[in-house]
């Protein structure tokens, strides 16, 4: 179950990986890769299900009998017997070698009586057995394994040159032994270094699943930041066309109450009902603005301020706006933060100053765009005050000029508000 288990977990981690290098592949390919994995995976089944029958037979039939017959005999079992225990705990499926005590034991044994067996009798084809076991501990990228296994072959090989000496005929027909003990050694080396090669290969697929995988939880963030972004920003703006229409409304309303309860003038109470009719209008008519704007880009900044001066003066109040500098267009963050601070500070000077002369200047400057907003008779005097942090004003409830702070530092900008000379001012600025 445990090795299932972790199969299934190389598997995909391959599988996942080759995304990342071959690209978003379509769905056509990935099959098609799953296909070509599950064909190696048959592949690698076949040699170590053929590798013992077909050696076995090799020998039987291929390889010249010499005088070590019964010693090549008991080396062939002591192979075979390790390689079905090695086989065992080792399944085929796992793409690398379970490097523990007795899997190590397993292969050392294997590479030693077999490379012992390929020369005791003349160079034969017990190598075989070797290969495998080889291949395992090299792509196991395990120092011991990759070390020990290859030079226990060797010594292998060494020991049964020794034992069957002078010259042997292979496969390279007849030439000394020594020549066949250092081809079979080489052999092994060989053999290890590309199981090593194999290893990191895995070893990189991994790097790359694991790669994908972050990257898949970095995007998800990223998505999760931008949904709860836009869910920010679509209810700042509603709070701030609710808050603003609501605000006239409800200040339109009291004045009409306060006409028919104090004075019964009706025609003034009526005047006012129609105003906030219009008011009512107009909050409905701002909130399709600012969806066309969550959508798309804001109105142009100059424009939506003068609009704002003009409705304030439609509702009686008294109100001017002057330009500085030739406009630019911004980014949508920054000009909706501009503007939503120009209502806030038009629906305070509304409600806490009614009455007073509210001046709304907006300059271009060559690195930054500010907007300033006062109210009282100080007014005029306002630009060259230093405004201090958000003040009373502001200790009412609601999101506010405390809202407008936060909207101006997202958009990488700041906002300033306090006292004047016998006033109020509200000063905002935005990097270009």
């Amino acid at each position: 179950m445990v090795d299932s288990q972790a199969h299934a977990r190389r598997y995909s981690g391959r599988v996942n990986a080759a995304r990342i290098l071959l690209g978003q592949m379509p769905h056509s390919v990935r099959v098609d890769a799953r296909v070509r994995r599950v064909s190696w995976g048959a592949i690698r089944a076949a040699v170590f299900l053929l590798v013992l029958p077909v050696t076995i037979t090799q020998v039987l039939l291929l390889q010249q009998p010499g005088g070590h017959s019964t010693l090549l005999a008991a080396l062939l079992v002591v192979t075979s017997l390790a390689w079905v225990a090695w086989s065992w705990e080792r399944p085929w499926r796992t793409p690398t070698a379970n490097v523990g005590t007795w899997p190590l034991a397993l292969m050392l044994t294997i590479a030693l009586v077999s490379g012992m067996a390929t020369m005791v009798d003349g160079p034969g084809w017990s190598a075989n057995f070797a290969g495998p076991a080889l291949v395992a501990a090299g792509a196991s990228l395990d120092r011991k394994a990759v070390f020990s296994v290859p030079l226990l072959g060797g010594i292998g090989v060494l020991a049964g040159g020794l034992i069957y000496g002078g010259s042997a005929f292979g496969m390279f027909g007849q030439l000394p032994t020594a020549v066949y003990i250092v081809f079979y050694a080489a052999l092994f080396v060989v053999v290890t270094l590309a199981g090593v090669a194999l290893g990191l290969r895995r070893q990189q697929l991994e790097q790359a699943h694991l790669l994908l995988l972050q990257q898949e939880q970095a995007t998800a963030g990223r998505e999760r930041a931008a949904a709860l972004a836009e869910r920010t920003r679509i209810a700042r703006e509603i709070h701030d066309v609710l808050a603003h229409s609501l605000a006239d409304l409800s200040i339109q309303l009291e004045v009409a109450d306060a006409l028919l309860s104090d004075s019964s003038d009706q025609s003034g109470a009526l005047a006012r009902v129609r105003h906030a009719h219009r008011l009512a209008g107009e909050g409905l008519e701002e909130t399709r603005r600012a969806i066309r704007a969550l959508r798309s880009d804001a109105p142009p900044l100059p424009e939506a301020l003068a609009a704002m001066v003009g409705a304030y003066r439609l509702g009686g109040g008294d109100a001017s706006f002057d330009l500085d500098g030739a406009p630019r267009p911004l980014t949508v963050t920054a000009g909706l933060a501009l503007i939503r601070t120009a209502q806030e500070a038009l629906a305070n000077a509304r409600k806490h100053a009614p009455g007073t002369h509210v001046e709304l200047s907006l300059c271009y400057e060559p690195e930054r765009v500010l907007l300033t907003v006062s109210d009282g008779d100080g007014a005029a005097a306002g630009r060259e005050s230093v405004p201090e942090p958000l003040g009373p004003r502001t200790a009412g409830g609601g999101y506010g000029l405390c809202g407008m702070r936060e909207r101006l530092r997202l958009a990488g900008g700041s906002l300033m508000a306090g006292p004047i000379a016998d006033g109020w001012t509200v000063h905002a600025e935005v990097p270009e």
